[in-house]
């Protein structure tokens, strides 16, 4: 079994790579083989909207006009049994490593052959042959755990967009929280980046995160990407 991290921090030594290295420890202590995958440190530009991807309806990861590591990523996801993405919050949502990422592989991974409530074109999951687990970490700077709803709009995003570019179904996340060992004064909080700190519940959670996305993938709970899952309810009297 394979599970890696695509990891979507500027900061390699720091919060987010931290909580992400801790899941991969949790995925080893049940056997996984792990990898851990710096998109920063890696070739990947944006996309240039050519469509060569989207024009191909067999592969089973399309093609690009641009040479760089993508492929080599995407052949790992592909390989993959559990996948965990894990960012920072910056300004509320994930960094621009992990958007320009996703931009590049919606595609690639899936192709324009899906209906969703009679909409034809959308997009389906190309890697078919299994299901894959989905995971995902944030780590925010500033924001408390219960003010995370006006800070996570990352997190949806990564389990949704991930689950259906991988045919799999979201198991666990978390949300690393701001955390100060003390009050910070006035002059302090333009600072608060700088103080927040990772405490050992937090690195307990992602050490567990990563237990159960393994266990998850065992014990059969993983199912094939279903694209009315996680569709807003509409609200209202008819």
């Amino acid at each position: 079994m394979k599970v890696i991290a695509l990891n979507a921090t500027y900061r390699a030594q720091q919060t987010t790579s931290r909580l992400a290295h801790q899941a991969l420890g949790g995925a080893a202590s049940q056997g996984a083989v792990t990898e851990m995958l710096m998109l920063k440190n890696l070739d990947i530009r944006y996309c240039t909207n050519c469509l060569t991807c989207y024009g191909d309806m067999e592969s089973r990861i399309a093609p690009c006009s641009i040479d760089d590591d993508m492929t080599m990523v995407l052949e790992k996801i592909k390989d993959a049994d559990g996948i965990i993405l894990a960012s920072p919050v910056h300004n509320g949502f994930v960094t621009g490593l992990m958007t320009v990422f996703f931009e590049r592989a919606i595609w690639r991974l899936c192709r324009p052959t899906g209906e969703l409530l009679g909409l034809k074109g959308c997009p389906e999951p190309r890697l078919t042959d299994k299901v894959r687990a989905v995971a995902t970490i944030v780590s925010a700077g500033l924001v408390p755990p219960e003010l995370r709803s006006y800070c996570d709009s990352g997190t949806p995003w990564m389990l949704e967009t991930g689950s259906l570019m991988v045919n799999g179904s979201p198991v666990g996340d978390l949300y690393a929280a701001a955390v100060f060992l003390r009050q910070l004064n006035d002059q302090e909080w333009p600072r608060a980046f700088f103080l927040r700190e990772l405490t050992e519940e937090q690195l307990t959670e992602a050490y567990q995160l990563g237990v159960r996305l393994v266990l998850a993938i065992k014990e059969g709970r993983v199912k094939a990407h279903d694209p009315l899952a996680n569709l807003p309810q509409a609200s209202g009297s008819a």
